[in-house]
């Protein structure tokens, strides 16, 4: 992939359940043309003459896959592929996709892994492992956001014109998911702020 950033993080890392981690973009475990990172949706649509209405929208099941070449050298090529499919025995698993920004996350299962000889693969040939390897997406990519609110004075000269509803919030901490890249309302908190710690004191006035 060679996708090393400037400060040298890896693009893509994949955790499992247990919260082991690796690195896609290292020498000992080297991922590269990797695809179906994107979203493919189905539409539906009611038509009217020349004019169609959107009705629904599907989004398909992702799938991404990549080459893998396993070890630094000839003698640890075994090794690192025996190391990584243990690694992922443990499922569901998590790809990270780390920009210059910030970090998203999308969880899978794997698809395929294959297996063939050092100098036996279809991909290209070399002294180590290359092998090619799938995931399937159970969920939309997300990312975790955190903002802070903080309460107001209510005016109260606006009792002079009408009914008041002065609401008395404390400080409140705010988190909220997006999906496919905050395109679409498709994250299981629909893309809504929830707040963890709220006290509301709602009075009625009027005039």
């Amino acid at each position: 992939m060679n996708s090393n950033l400037n400060n040298g993080v890896s693009m893509f890392t994949l955790q499992n359940s247990r919260g082991e981690v690796v690195d896609l973009d290292s020498d000992d475990l080297f991922g590269y043309t990797p695809t179906g990172l994107g979203a493919v949706f189905s539409n539906s649509y009611s038509q009217y003459e020349s004019y169609f209405k959107p009705t629904k929208k599907t989004i398909h099941q992702g799938q991404m896959s990549l080459n893998i070449l396993f070890g630094s050298v000839e003698s640890q090529s075994y090794q690192t592929f025996s190391d990584f499919a243990s690694f992922l025995a443990y499922e569901p698993l998590t790809l990270i996709y780390t920009t210059k920004s910030e970090s998203w996350y999308r969880d899978a299962v794997l698809s395929s892994l294959t297996k063939t000889e050092i100098g036996g693969t279809t991909v290209i040939q070399v002294d180590r492992l290359i092998e090619q390897f799938a995931i399937d997406f159970i969920n939309p990519w997300y990312n975790n956001k955190t903002a802070e609110y903080r309460s107001y004075d209510a005016d109260d000269g606006l009792a002079n014109y009408g009914k008041v509803y002065g609401i008395e919030i404390d400080h409140i901490k705010k988190s909220w998911n997006y999906g496919y890249f905050g395109v679409g309302d498709y994250s299981v908190s629909n893309n809504q702020p929830y707040a963890d710690l709220a006290k509301a004191d709602i009075t009625y006035i009027e005039n």
